[in-house]
């Protein structure tokens, strides 16, 4: 029989997955999904009932208070702004609570529980405070989901992530095999084939005579026909054994498709805490809402997250003003940031936008003054490519959540990796939005194929706002413009040769092909000698690749054996326009390879900041959440140098670096330690690591992020 120790362990090991189920019911149902309060109660219930059997008193009473919140909530009350916090606020403090166990500091609950009982009180007097409106249900893009998914009804919040169908893989992989075996049966027949046709033509032997060559061509009529019959068997076998083995392996690739899609509700989930987060701990009154839903790859939820993250954390801190600004302005005292979500047939567009005092386009300026000459006389469309520039911030000090020049440089580098675009559309005093377009998958990319001089080439399909034939071209101080349509208030867009960008000269001519395409700011039109319908390509990205293109981000291969380049919009008008953006903040020449870094800390918030602040100096970042991950990915592409946590599940740090030592190609590999230890436990891990030749142990209650800078830069230059 298990020890109250160790069922006291094991609930507190469970809290934190519990903690985020329930915070997943919770905001579901403020987005429309009632039948979620039913599992939540249950939830608490059962935590509540477990605490109290384990004297675990705080939990169990914290985990009641809640539950009769939720009660209060499901007689009739609506989720109000003080509700909503109160949930939230209590489950965060129950998270805290297990966390905190064999620490002296715990979580003052007594705030937790009057925000509780305030909210209990306000939904038993039926009352709503002014200003405080139940959010409306979410809009799901309901068209945008696949027909057997349901989008009316609410997902089960216990379902686990999507995982690959053993089964029908297992049924696929057998067919496979099944037909496999096929083919080396018609080998055989082949070879029987090929075996017969050099009988035949020993018997005839055209030294002979005519008579005797005769004799024996009648004689092997009927043997040709035989091989005949035999080939025309065996052609129609494999054409059959063909057939069916793609069909298997389409079917086969269904299957792991399926299991590497996820819904986008857990994503905005984690974006709406973000959100209120950020807000609470600046002290604003901001409402977050999130509306819509999608079907991402994995893999791009993956490197999306920590995007828009960053970006709903930088609309709450540069976007939201404070109260008194918003009251000048005539503003409504509550600021908003909204995160939409639509699905196409190619992409997933996610719109972050708020309600705030927009980029601060004239402080703006000055950070600009001194690198960009004329900087004062730009207008403000003309300033929002130089936001992108690394290193960039406009905040006048660092602070908890900016401030620290990672910002949108790191956001497009990341939409950037996956094949997407970021635009900006900012107004002073009106707020910003911010378009995210990401693919919805990276098995392939829908693509407009161009022609251009010597080029095969491609673009995205969602970066083409439009094709045009080129009949007038306005030639301006800035260049050529075209118009896209007619009338007085037509639009003009910057016009450039593809040519000319990819290193073949010429300039755009009337007659000539043009695409216009988005970027930041807004649209520009290429010109190109012609295009194709779009289609969809397997790409190999271009980190895969033995030589790399600013250009180019990927390469698709032909059906006549050549290839096709995949062109990075956002870089070829950066290249169109002298690349401005990169103008104030001028960097060494690119180099073929960038040197990777591989961050292993299971904390993402913890992992997020290293990754931005490792991105910021100009690295390239793989994450893992464990060291038994951390070892994987590191054998597979060998990092210039490792970051590491100590605590982790699966494999520790120090077990991740004594492996890392054992395998030859990683045994110099520099490695910077970042922990929370400070028992004597971690005297002793400490001089394990140093005598694992561990570059640094750094604390992370004393971070210090030049520390860290001055660090990496010592261990890439080999100090």
């Amino acid at each position: 029989m298990r020890s109250r120790a160790d069922l006291v362990a094991t609930f507190h090991r469970a809290m934190p997955d519990r903690v985020a189920q329930a915070t997943d019911l919770w905001l579901g149902y403020e987005q429309g999904q009632s039948g979620n309060l039913p599992v939540l109660r249950r939830l608490l219930h059962t935590l509540k009932g477990e605490a109290h059997m384990l004297e675990l008193a705080a939990c169990g009473d914290l985990a009641e208070l809640t539950e009769t919140v939720i009660d209060a909530v499901r007689g009739g009350g609506g989720p109000t702004q003080l509700i909503g916090d109160s949930v939230l606020g209590a489950l965060e403090a129950l998270g805290l609570l297990s966390a905190s166990v064999g620490e002296e500091a715990a979580p003052d609950l007594d705030v937790v529980k009057q925000t509780l009982r305030a909210a209990h009180a306000e939904l038993t007097s039926g009352r709503s405070p002014a200003g405080e409106p139940a959010p409306p249900p979410a809009r799901a893009a309901e068209s945008a989901l696949p027909p057997r998914l349901d989008p009316a009804a609410p997902p089960d919040p216990a379902a686990p992530p999507a995982v690959l169908d053993a089964e029908a893989v297992g049924a696929r992989v057998h067919e496979l095999q099944r037909l496999h075996g096929e083919r080396e049966v018609l080998q055989r027949r082949l070879r029987e084939a090929q075996r017969m046709l050099r009988a035949l033509l020993v018997e005839i032997d055209p030294r002979g005579g005519t008579d005797r060559v005769a004799e024996r061509i009648t004689k092997t009529l009927g043997y040709g026909a035989e091989i005949e019959r035999l080939l025309g068997a065996v052609r129609a076998d494999w054409s059959s054994n063909e057939f069916a083995s793609g069909r298997a392996l389409g079917e086969l690739d269904e299957v792991v498709r399926a299991a590497s899609v996820v819904r986008t509700e857990r994503l905005l989930n984690q974006v709406s805490l973000a959100a209120r987060s950020a807000a609470r701990m600046l002290g604003k009154d901001v409402e977050a809402r999130v509306e819509g839903t999608g079907l991402l790859d994995a893999a791009v939820e993956r490197r999306l997250e920590p995007v828009l993250l960053h970006l709903v954390r930088n609309a709450v801190d540069h976007g939201i003003e404070p109260a008194d600004v918003r009251a000048r302005r005539g503003k409504p005292a509550r600021g908003t940031v909204a995160v939409t979500v639509v699905q196409t047939d190619a992409a997933v567009r996610v719109e972050v936008k708020d309600d705030g005092g927009g980029v601060d386009f004239a402080r703006l300026r000055e950070v600009l003054a001194e690198a960009v000459p004329g900087a004062a006389s730009l207008d403000d469309t003309a300033l929002i490519p130089y936001l992108f520039a690394h290193g960039l911030t406009t905040s006048r000090s660092v602070g908890a959540i900016s401030g620290r020049g990672v910002g949108l440089d790191v956001v497009a580098r990341e939409i950037g990796a996956l094949g997407g675009q970021v635009r900006v559309d900012s107004r002073p005093g009106l707020g910003t939005t911010i378009l995210l377009v990401v693919p919805k998958n990276l098995h392939g990319e829908e693509v407009v194929p161009v022609s251009c001089g010597r080029f095969r080439c491609a673009v995205p399909t969602h970066a083409v706002h439009s094709v045009m034939l080129l009949d007038e071209l306005l030639h301006t101080s800035d260049g050529p413009r075209v118009r896209l349509t007619s009338g007085p208030s037509a639009e003009l867009v910057p016009l450039y040769a593809l040519g000319a960008v990819l290193g073949d000269g010429g300039q755009p001519e009337p007659g000539d092909a043009a695409l216009v395409l988005h970027h930041a700011a807004g649209l520009f039109a290429v010109s190109v000698d012609g295009y194709e319908n779009p289609r969809l390509c397997a790409l190999v990205r271009s980190e895969e690749l033995p030589w790399s293109s600013p250009l180019v981000r990927g390469v698709a291969p032909t059906a006549d054996g050549e290839a096709m380049l995949l062109l990075d919009v956002e870089r070829v008008f950066a290249c169109a326009r002298q690349a401005p953006r990169e103008a104030p903040f001028p960097a060494a020449p690119e180099s073929k390879r960038e040197p990777l870094a591989l961050v292993v800390e299971d904390a993402p918030v913890a992992r997020e900041l290293l990754c931005g602040i490792l991105r910021a100096l100009g690295l390239r970042v793989e994450e893992a959440s464990d060291g038994r991950e951390g070892l994987a990915r590191a054998r597979a592409t060998p990092p210039d140098v490792v970051l590491t946590d100590l605590e982790m599940p699966y494999m520790n740090g120090l077990e991740m670096v004594a492996e890392l030592r054992r395998t030859p190609a990683l045994a110099r590999v520099p490695v910077v330690v970042l922990t929370t230890q400070t028992t004597a436990t971690h005297a002793q891990n400490v001089a394990a690591l140093r005598g694992l030749g561990v570059r640094a142990v750094l604390s992370k209650q004393r971070f210090v992020e030049e520390e860290l800078r001055r660090i990496i830069a010592e261990s890439l230059g080999g100090a």
